[in-house]
């Protein structure tokens, strides 16, 4: 089965044959291929991929000698695995022809997209989705590829679409009373994204379900001193409500455990 591959290093295989591109402007030229496979990718968008702003002298010339070469690469493990990857001359630059569904961005994006369907009526089976996106990462997107303008801005995209997942799945974990079993996992996110106040409010409602107020507390001020120095900023309101309406549940709890 013909598997492609951007969410960690750049693969393509096809059962046990993988295709070998060497070479780092060759990766940077095919993944950028990858990244709007079936559409037509310019010429100049391709140089800009490889030299960045400024492109050498014959650097036309040179993208071309590359584009030969991943094409013959293509041709002779095409011959071995019968797998359908096309790369074709299309005006003004190239297209590469892949079935959508063999690349990992799609199932991923397509994972994501089922779950945020069903997790309203279907949270258990919206989980399984989740994470089922998550398990496609093997790393970080695109990991192997050197930067460019396409290469990049996809690796923009897919954090912003891991952390949306990441934080979908939090959400849902919650919502079904799984909060012990995320706390270490919210505990690390916050750690890593320090300015994603969403996850600073799942990881305070954790705790205290888990009757850990005075640490929901201290998650809380951990947020404000972050947000301060890593962008100037303070808390939202939402996040202050999300404060005090834990520390007015302790407070009731409290009250009511002092009557009985």
């Amino acid at each position: 089965m013909l598997q492609i591959k951007l969410l960690g290093t750049l693969s393509i295989c096809s059962g046990k044959a993988e295709l070998s591109i060497e070479g780092l402007k060759r990766r940077s030229v095919l993944a950028a291929l990858i990244v709007r496979s079936n559409s037509i990718v310019p010429l100049e968008e391709l140089a800009l991929e490889v030299w960045r702003d400024e492109p050498p002298p014959g650097a036309e010339n040179a993208l071309q000698a590359h584009i030969s070469r991943i094409r013959s690469s293509l041709s002779e493990w095409r011959e071995r695995t019968q797998a359908r990857v096309y790369l074709r001359t299309r005006y003004p630059g190239y297209v590469l022809e892949v079935p959508q569904r063999s690349v990992d961005i799609w199932q991923f994006r397509h994972r994501y997209a089922q779950a945020h369907a069903v997790k309203t009526s279907r949270p258990e089976e919206a989980v399984a989705l989740y994470r089922s996106a998550l398990a496609l990462w093997r790393g970080p997107a695109l990991q192997d590829v050197p930067p460019g303008p396409i290469t990049d801005a996809e690796r923009g995209r897919l954090a912003r679409e891991r952390l949306m997942v990441v934080a979908g799945l939090a959400e849902l974990d919650l919502a079904i009373g799984r909060h012990l079993e995320i706390i270490p996992d919210l505990e690390q996110l916050v750690l890593d994204h320090p300015l994603e106040e969403r996850l600073y409010a799942q990881l305070m409602v954790a705790l205290a379900r888990a009757g850990r107020t005075g640490d929901a507390l201290q998650v809380y001020q951990h947020a404000r001193l972050s947000l301060a120095q890593e962008a100037g900023l303070s808390p939202s309101p939402a996040l202050q409500r999300r404060m005090r309406a834990i520390l007015e549940a302790s407070a009731q709890g409290d009250e009511a455990t002092e009557r009985t």
